[in-house]
């Protein structure tokens, strides 16, 4: 009967956040719990991505649970991606894939493969921290900034020697991806692979998922400058991809610089 109770109190947490923000003490007030309860509370949930406190000391409806709700909706964006992932990989001839926004991870849940003799792993149902990699790194960029700073305001996790965890050059990334610049990644989440990612956003132009494709350094992307297989070549595929991706889920682009290229 605890567990369920406690589960009863979380709730009346996280419906009281949702209302309006509210600081520990209003949010004990509301749901008629003790503060040291209600403390106790936010900060589990806190811990968990459920709820965010801002400087102010309110707290509001966190990623995990924004998350949850927008992915009410998310089996459709397999069924959208799915032939812009075809058309995809007949044009790049490597791997591209599908993977979904969950709180401070990505999870790809389709894939597919390059024909090439020497390829990488299937990465379906891996899940990779936002910031190791291109994938993530494009979901963040179209995050809050109240939500980033709560993100880098944790301990990073380095996934390979090439990871970037220095909090100041991710938002310089972030600054650049938003200002339309692709951003190719190389060995950051494992040795030897490169990558290039584009948000797929929904409605309200949030990050709900990502195309991306990968090879291996050696020979992705090409060496030239401009023309098929440069990098530049490359990344507008995928943002042309992501784009229709997110038309298809009831997106309306509206002169989002990362677009401006695709």
């Amino acid at each position: 009967m605890s567990e369920i109770r406690s589960v009863s109190r979380a709730l009346a947490v996280l419906r009281a956040v949702a209302a309006r923000p509210a600081t520990m003490v209003e949010v004990a007030n509301t749901t008629g719990l003790a503060t040291s309860t209600a403390a106790r509370l936010l900060a589990t949930l806190d811990a968990e991505g459920a709820v965010r406190r801002a400087d102010d000391g309110t707290y509001t409806v966190g990623p995990a649970i924004r998350a949850l709700v927008e992915g009410a909706s998310a089996p459709s964006a397999p069924v959208a991606a799915r032939p812009h992932l075809e058309r995809l990989a007949a044009e790049l001839g490597e791997a591209v894939a599908l993977t979904v926004v969950d709180g401070w991870t990505t999870t790809t849940i389709d894939q597919i493969d390059t024909t090439k003799p020497i390829r990488a792993e299937d990465w379906t149902g891996t899940v990779v921290p936002l910031h190791a990699g291109s994938v993530g790194l494009v979901t963040l960029a179209f995050s809050t900034d109240a939500e980033i700073d709560g993100y880098l305001d944790r301990e990073l996790e380095r996934c390979s020697e090439h990871t970037v965890t220095q909090p100041a050059e991710i938002r310089s990334r972030i600054r650049r991806l938003r200002d339309g610049e692709a951003l190719w990644t190389h060995g950051e989440y494992v040795d030897g692979l490169s990558s290039v990612a584009a948000p797929v956003l929904d409605t309200d132009g949030r990050a709900i998922a990502a195309i991306y494709t990968y090879g291996p350094t050696y020979r992705f992307p090409g060496a030239a400058d401009v023309g098929p297989g440069s990098p530049r070549w490359v990344a507008d595929r995928v943002r042309a991809a992501a784009r229709a991706t997110s038309v298809d889920l009831g997106h309306t682009p509206t002169g989002e610089p990362f677009w401006s290229a695709a």
